[in-house]
């Protein structure tokens, strides 16, 4: 029998992993190089992680996966040089994610394309009205700019303020910031929208994701 809490379960175990890593990564960008081999190690973690995966899921799955062998290997020989550039890997990583989502979802806006947000609240309620379809347009492009803004911010911070400034700006605040939009948009949602059958947002990503891995179903 399939256990009902499992997905809250994932998440929470998720959740949980995401800020233990945050705070690891916020102790490790304040380390001085020669204390930050270890740090290192764990700084690399998502992009192996990350590599893995899209390597399962190619076609030629092994020989991608017997160079990203590869790769971790090259990067642990010069595990010395990365701990003295580890700030770097957490700059890159944080800029670079949240330009990626800016981009995922500011390129659902150009031309006839449907809007990330219109698109994930369709998956949940079917068609949608006008009016829906306008206000998930706005959302859409609210968490573009969100997006756009995170990245923004990394960088004049990263460029002009102290490292531990930085630091709790990309390693500290990017899951309540998250938290703090949701609420935010969940707030404006019900002032404007107050007769609105409104979908958790669980059931969205849910469905979501069903249709990416099936689209033609």
């Amino acid at each position: 029998m399939k256990n009902r809490h499992a997905p809250a379960l994932r998440i929470v175990a998720i959740a949980l992993a995401l800020i233990a890593y945050a705070f690891v990564a916020h102790y490790a960008s304040n380390l001085s190089p020669a204390e930050a081999v270890h740090s290192a190690v764990i700084a690399t973690l998502p992009f192996a992680a990350i590599a893995v995966l899209l390597c399962w899921r190619a076609r030629h799955r092994y020989l991608w996966l017997f160079f990203c062998a590869s790769l971790a290997t090259l990067v642990w020989r010069n595990i010395d040089f990365i701990a003295a550039h580890l700030v770097w890997i957490y700059f890159i990583q944080h800029a670079a994610a949240n330009a990626m989502m800016a981009l995922v979802f500011g390129r659902s806006l150009v031309g006839d394309r449907v809007p990330l947000c219109s698109r994930i609240a369709a998956l949940v309620h079917g068609g949608l009205e006008p009016t829906i379809a306008r206000y998930t347009r706005q959302v859409t492009v609210a968490w573009t700019m969100f997006f756009v803004l995170n990245a923004a911010v990394s960088i004049l911070l990263f460029a002009y303020a102290p490292v531990t400034l930085w630091s709790v700006f990309v390693n500290v605040l990017p899951v309540p910031l998250a938290v703090l939009m949701f609420t935010a948009e969940y707030c404006v949602r019900l002032r404007r929208l107050p007769d609105f059958k409104h979908a958790s947002i669980l059931d969205g990503i849910r469905l979501y994701r069903r249709a990416a891995a099936h689209p033609t179903a």
